[in-house]
């Protein structure tokens, strides 16, 4: 495989797993060709994020290895 050929597969496989994600309720907060940090927040969003900011939202980053592997790390919470 070239190396367009293996960048158009890792893309295609980030997009796979963001759409089967976004099926759980997650949204991209941002993203590039091999990386992602994705987001979902609680219904109750507005009443926990000051109490239990950690269980408000979910955020995740996903990144794509160059074997086209998918893996989510949890991320940290966005601070003011």
């Amino acid at each position: 495989m070239t190396g367009q050929q293996l960048a158009a597969a890792r893309t295609a496989a980030l997009d796979a797993y963001l759409v089967q994600r976004a099926e759980q309720g997650f949204r991209v907060e941002t993203r590039s060709e091999i990386q992602a940090v994705i987001v979902r927040r609680h219904p109750l969003y507005w009443g926990l994020r000051w109490f239990a900011m950690r269980r408000a939202e979910q955020r995740l980053v996903v990144s794509v290895d160059q074997h086209g592997e998918v893996a989510a790390l949890a991320a940290e919470p966005i601070r003011w």
